[in-house]
């Protein structure tokens, strides 16, 4: 039987994340190999709504939690 080796096609994408003390999010730093444009940039709007959302969410706990005291 011959075995076949199996290229392995994958890319990498890194993404570095800072919180703050507040518990924010900052996504940074983003670094891919061979990546279309498009792509990059699709990539990039989606985590940015990521950063949004959870900073959002984070603000209004921390503002419902306020309101109880």
């Amino acid at each position: 039987m011959n075995k076949k080796k199996n290229k392995d096609d994958r890319k990498v994408l890194t993404l570095r994340y800072r919180m703050d003390i507040n518990n924010h999010v900052s996504f940074i730093d983003p670094c891919c190999d061979e990546i279309p444009a498009q792509l990059f940039g699709q990539l990039m709007s989606a985590i940015s709504d990521v950063q949004y959302k959870w900073n959002r969410d984070i603000d209004n706990i921390k503002n419902k939690q306020n309101e109880e005291k």
